[in-house]
């Protein structure tokens, strides 16, 4: 499966701290085309870090809740674990991802 900036996915998330695994979307920031992607996870808790992005279209995203990508938690996963493409973030969540995602990584460009 290829994925692009933006794609939405339910995928299997193994927990680091003990044992199982919980079933989450995730927002897919880099397919670089192996077995692995790097994503941000997504919450239905609303949250205000400072590099949370609250999606003002979940619906288009295929969510079924109100939710937030987490920019700062980024995790690298196996395409493997994926259960199904839920959908794309609309173009205005996209480009506020973009804008994220350069104040979380490029700071002072």
């Amino acid at each position: 499966m290829d994925l692009n900036l933006g794609d939405i996915v339910l995928i299997e998330i193994q927990f680091h701290q003990a044992p199982g695994a919980k079933i989450r979307p995730a927002v897919a920031i880099l397919d670089s085309g192996d077995e692995d992607f790097v994503a941000a996870p997504i919450t239905s808790r609303m949250r205000t870090a400072e590099f949370d992005l609250t999606l003002t279209d979940w619906q288009a995203a295929g969510l079924n809740v109100p939710s937030t990508a987490r920019i700062h938690k980024l995790a690298v996963l196996a395409k493997a674990c994926i259960r199904r493409r839920l959908g794309k973030m609309a173009a205005e969540d996209l480009t506020s991802l973009r804008e994220a995602l350069c104040r979380a990584f490029c700071p002072g460009r």
